[in-house]
């Protein structure tokens, strides 16, 4: 091992990192899996005037969802499709510009219609990766968050189009030319089917939902609470990447970030338990914490269905 050089062994190591972040099997999805939630958020359209280079080899469209475009020798990875065939056709461009007329590779995080309904946009001849677990998720429940989003975005979503992919189980590495993309999927978090994308040659990780900057988690995936989340970081916190671009948040420093996911996570988990042993109903229990967690983190955007994370809790608590 001597002998090799600090690039190989980099590499090397973060093989090993991802290997042991996918030891777990995907699971097998039956039902729908995800609560009744609210309508999505009216979303504006992708603008790719403002594209922003954060490393050697990534650009990002900044918007809702960010989207992370990968540039090699080679070839060119996408992550996410922006809603609807307009924001595809809006990134496609701009990954042409980026990369000429390089074979074009997309990956989606999740099933949400904002990260995964852009595919019309997109040029035939375009490969789309998505894990099983993912393609799974969405065959179960499109109809249902189609029907959310359309609420506020009918017309961006007319022409829905998720794409016909390429499934893999766990992992999937790319060689775009000196650089490589590992899609991966980790565990269940923002939703059952969350994919990651680590570029090691840049130690970036491309985090989609699983981890946010100063945004709490939302819990949208049936039956996936705090504690699950935690467990799915674990082997992600091992990468220390030096850079994490989340979905729905700006990019920021990787370590701090995950580590204070967390945190976060953990004081949800250790404040919900402690208003269960003071008798508190699980309503209660929820306003409380709720409180304690917007003064215990006062520059973080508190999202509503953090509340829901609250009750997960709250509820395998009581169970146990």
């Amino acid at each position: 091992m001597a002998s090799r050089n600090p690039i190989y062994l980099a590499t090397f190591l973060t093989g090993l990192f991802l290997s042991a972040a996918i030891t777990t099997a995907a699971p097998r999805l039956r039902s729908p899996t995800i609560p009744a939630v609210p309508a999505g958020p009216e979303i504006a359209p992708l603008d790719a005037t403002s594209t922003q280079h954060l490393s050697a080899h990534i650009w990002m469209i900044p918007g809702y969802p960010n989207i992370p475009i990968i540039v090699g020798e080679k070839a060119v990875l996408v992550v996410d499709t922006g809603l609807g065939t307009a924001a595809g056709r809006v990134i496609a461009q701009e990954a042409k510009r980026l990369g000429g007329d390089k074979p074009l590779y997309v990956t989606t995080t999740h099933f949400h219609p904002e990260h995964a309904a852009g595919m019309g946009g997109f040029p035939p001849g375009t490969i789309l990766l998505r894990p099983s677990v993912q393609q799974q998720e969405l065959d179960i429940d499109r109809g249902r968050m189609l029907a959310r989003f359309r609420e506020h975005n009918d017309k961006a979503l007319t022409d829905a189009d998720y794409g016909r992919p390429q499934l893999f189980d766990t992992e999937k590495t790319l060689d775009l030319g000196g650089v490589t993309a590992r899609i991966f999927w980790a565990g269940p978090a923002h939703t059952h089917g969350d994919t990651l994308v680590y570029v090691a040659q840049d130690r970036a990780l491309i985090s989609g939902d699983t981890v946010q900057n100063h945004a709490t988690p939302t819990f949208l995936g049936g039956g996936i609470g705090p504690a699950e989340w935690l467990n799915t970081l674990t082997p992600i916190a091992r990468l220390k990447p030096k850079l994490v671009i989340p979905d729905h948040s700006p990019p920021g420093p990787g370590v701090a970030m995950i580590a204070a996911e967390q945190d976060f996570l953990r004081t949800l988990i250790a404040m919900t338990d402690q208003a269960r042993k003071e008798g508190m109903s699980q309503d209660a229990a929820v306003q409380k914490v709720m409180s304690q967690l917007h003064d215990h983190y006062p520059n973080w955007t508190l999202n509503p269905l953090t509340a829901d994370g609250i009750r997960r809790t709250y509820s395998a608590g009581g169970a146990s």
